[in-house]
Parts: C-alpha cells; sequence; structure tokens
C-alpha cells in the first residue's frame, strides 16, 4: 500500500482537502457553538471543491503522459497549487471572518445569545483588556470574578469582572475595540488575523526552503482547518505561531539578535511560547558558526522584561493570578478551557487533590523533557522545531486544564520541521547521500519505476 508521504504533491493536496472538508462537516453538525457551526457551512464547499480540482488535474496530466516528476515540479502545477491554497485562503478563512464580524458587530445589545455566538470567549477577553489599558486602567483585575464568557462582556466596557489569563502583549490586539471606528473593525480578530497573515508571509519569504515546502506550511498555519478554524473563531494563538516561525527562520539564518527580538515578542503574548523560546537558545548560531546562545538571551529578555514587567508592576498578585493561577485552574473561578484529555481528567477524578495533582503532573512533565534534553538537545532549528512539537504534544496531554484546540501548537511546530529541514552549507545535520540531500532539497525520491511512470515522493 502507498503511504501519504510517497503520493504525488496533487494527491497529497487533494487528500488534505478533502480532510478538512470532512472536519468542517463535523463542525457543521455537531459543534456546540454557532460560529463554529457557520464555519462549518461556508468552509465545506471550497474545500471539497478544492479536493476535486486537485484530483481531476492530476488525472488530465497523468492521461496525457506526464511523468509524476513533471506533476509535481513543473510551472504549471506548481501555480495550480498556489491559486488553489490562495483560492482557499479567501473562502475558508477571510469570507467566513468578513462574515461573523459582520454579524457579531450588527448584533443589538438585546441579540446577546445571538452577539455573543459569533467569537470565541477569547476575543471579548482580549477586547476588555484592551478596554481597560485604553482608559489607563490595569489589564489585570485585582478581583476578577466571571471568565469573561457574559454576553453583557460581548459590548465596549473596561469590565474588570473577567479574568485576563494572557501576557501584557496580548492587550494591544483588544485597543482597535476601545476607538471610535466603524463596528467591525473593533473586532479583536482583525487585528489577530491581519498580524498573522504579514508575520507569516516574512517568515516564509525568508525561510531558505523550497516553495513547495513553504506553501505545504502556509496550508497547515493558515488554510487548513488547525488556521482557518481559530483564525475566523478566534485567532489568539495564531500570532504566537507566526512569530516562532519567524523566529526560527531567523535562527535558521543565523541571525541570532533578530531571532531573540522576534521571540521576545512571542513570549509577552502567551506562555505557550515559551518552550520553544528556551529550546532556541541552544540552536543559535552567528553568520561565523559560533555559539550565540548570550547575543539571542539578551535580545530576548530586552523585550520580555519591559513588557512583562510593567504587566506585574501595578499588582502582582493580580498579574499572579490571572495569568498563572487561572489558567492552571487553581483559582475559584475555573478556565473554560476543558478537553477530556488524561491530565484533566483526572483533576475532575480527584478535585480535592487538584493542587497536589497539578504540581506532580507539571513536575513529571518537566523531568520527562529534561531527560530528552540531555539525552537529543536540539542543535538546529529544525531539531527545535521537531523537538517542541513532541514535547508539546506530551504537554498538552498531561496539563490539568487544556483543550483540543492546542493541538495546533505541536502540529504546526512538526510541520515546521519539515519545513527547516533543509540542507545549508553549515549545517550541523548529517550530510547524508547526494540522493538524500536531492530529496530534502526538491521533496521529490528518485524514480522507483520508470516504466510505470511512478515517482515516490516524499513532499508530506
Amino acid at each position: 500500500m502507498t503511504s501519504v508521504t510517497e503520493l504525488p504533491v496533487l494527491r497529497q493536496d487533494g487528500l488534505l482537502y478533502l480532510m478538512a472538508a470532512a472536519f468542517a462537516v463535523g463542525e457543521g453538525v455537531f459543534a456546540v457553538t454557532a460560529d463554529y457551526r457557520e464555519w462549518g457551512h461556508v468552509a465545506v464547499g471550497p474545500y471539497l471543491l478544492a479536493a476535486l480540482a486537485c484530483e481531476v488535474t492530476y488525472r488530465r496530466r497523468r492521461k496525457k503522459g506526464a511523468e509524476y516528476a513533471a506533476l509535481d515540479s513543473g510551472d504549471a502545477a506548481s501555480t495550480f497549487r498556489r491559486l488553489l491554497v490562495l483560492g482557499a485562503l479567501a473562502l475558508v478563512v477571510l469570507v467566513p471572518l468578513g462574515l461573523q464580524v459582520t454579524w457579531r458587530a450588527d448584533a443589538t445589545p438585546q441579540m446577546t445569545s445571538h452577539n455573543s455566538a459569533q467569537a470565541q470567549p477569547e476575543v471579548a477577553v482580549i477586547e476588555r483588556a484592551g478596554d481597560r489599558f485604553y482608559a489607563f486602567q490595569d489589564p489585570y483585575p485585582a478581583h476578577p470574578s466571571t471568565v469573561g464568557v457574559s454576553p453583557a462582556n460581548d459590548q465596549r466596557s473596561v469590565n474588570a469582572s473577567s479574568y485576563f489569563p494572557y501576557l501584557p502583549g496580548m492587550v494591544l490586539f483588544g485597543v482597535l475595540n476601545a476607538l471610535k471606528i466603524p463596528a467591525e473593525l473593533n473586532d479583536a480578530r482583525v487585528e489577530l488575523a491581519g498580524f498573522t497573515l504579514i508575520i507569516v508571509a516574512l517568515a516564509l519569504l525568508l525561510v531558505p526552503a523550497s516553495s513547495r515546502r513553504r506553501w505545504r506550511a502556509f496550508q497547515f498555519l493558515i488554510v487548513l482547518p488547525t488556521g482557518a478554524l481559530p483564525m475566523v473563531t478566534g485567532g489568539d494563538d495564531l500570532p504566537v505561531l507566526a512569530l516562532l516561525l519567524l523566529g526560527l527562520v531567523f535562527v535558521q539564518r543565523r541571525q541570532p539578535v533578530a531571532a531573540g527580538v522576534v521571540m521576545g515578542i512571542a513570549g509577552t503574548l502567551k506562555w505557550t511560547a515559551w518552550p520553544l523560546i528556551l529550546l532556541a537558545v541552544l540552536c543559535a548560531r552567528d553568520e561565523e558558526d559560533r555559539p550565540a546562545a548570550l547575543r539571542y538571551t539578551l535580545s530576548v529578555l530586552v523585550i520580555v522584561i519591559p513588557a512583562v514587567g510593567a504587566g506585574a508592576a501595578l499588582g502582582v498578585h493580580a498579574f499572579v493570578s490571572n495569568v498563572v493561577l487561572f489558567p492552571l485552574g487553581l483559582t475559584k473561578i475555573h478556565s473554560p478551557a476543558a478537553s477530556p484529555l488524561p491530565g484533566q481528567v483526572l483533576v475532575q477524578l480527584l478535585p480535592a487533590y487538584k493542587r497536589a495533582i497539578t504540581a506532580a503532573l507539571l513536575g513529571s512533565g518537566t523531568v520527562a523533557v529534561l531527560v530528552m534534553l540531555v539525552r537529543y538537545p536540539p542543535r538546529t532549528a529544525y531539531q527545535a522545531a521537531r523537538f517542541s512539537g513532541w514535547a508539546l504534544l506530551f504537554a498538552t496531554v498531561i496539563a490539568p486544564a487544556t483543550r483540543f484546540g492546542y493541538f495546533i501548537y505541536p502540529a504546526n511546530m512538526l510541520v515546521w520541521s519539515y519545513l527547516l529541514h533543509v540542507k545549508t552549507d553549515r549545517s550541523t545535520e548529517r550530510e547524508g547521500t547526494p540522493a538524500e540531500q536531492a530529496e530534502l532539497e526538491t521533496g521529490l525520491a528518485a524514480p522507483v519505476s520508470a516504466e510505470g511512470g511512478q515517482l515516490a515522493s516524499s513532499t508530506w
């Protein structure tokens, strides 16, 4: 049986779009919230059309006698793939995002159930923090009593009763809500999505990888449901991922100061950025191939210390309660992040021992990651992405307060390891055979049958 990694790239795309369509159908039918269901209704058609277009084009070119190599690497095929990706971007991201932002803006205060359904809770939470910041108040309430998902929180208000579980940099994505501009532009998703798209485009323009690998990374981060659904309905994780990708690209390009600055910005948004930020210390090198951990670290700290320090300066207790205790589920008001994963199930089964179980899970997870870090320390951007992907997958499973949405971190980082696994002149990876290096550069393996016209593609 042919594996997924052996399929020609057009069929790989078709399979990915077909699975995305199946996911969209599931969201449209079974999702609990209206915003997820509406995204599914809008996205299923474009995904199916993209899958069909890939398959039809593949079969037509094959009937004409074109070899698989021409199918996958020719200019016409490459242009076709790019047009499909851009078309999907418009139809499964920009169109449903525009619709949901408009529906939310048009809802009256009396239509609270409809209004609150057009965005995930984190959107209103970020906007409330932006409102407080714009009003010269502490974004971190001293005595929060709600998780910030009440329909009443979906209007412009400082609302000092809701938790703000993000690091200070995230406040800036909510500031537009406080300005007197068209209501559609008040939505935090406008800033989140725009910032993400700009940073991802910059990262993929700078990465020294083949065009095919760049477009595959773009698919996973933005176009497939791993990116499209959160960007349309919430999107707070996507700017973090975009910055981490750009930071890794600078690590690969041996620009430690630029990498540190970008990683530092990511480190002011969410704690989820920090595993990769710390791992990159081991990989930072300069243009002369000298270790540059100090320059990288100082660049990170120059950004992080003022930002996080300013957030904590107004009230350390409020900062710790919002940013540390609440996400870990250690406050009286529990985080809405909930999925039936092992760590969270264990805490729910033994609520009397929540603090002890949380400490045990965090401690055991840290020990396991450190052991693997000692045995397999990453030395390149590719290795850092791969290690972080597996480590965050493990952490998401055992975390005491988590949700399925966090899987976008390990999923994207494992894709980035594919994107970044390209030989450079100064690479510390093993060089391998010429055929292996050609496969890494082009994404194609050697032909297995000239008569049958089949080439084994490793383009994933």
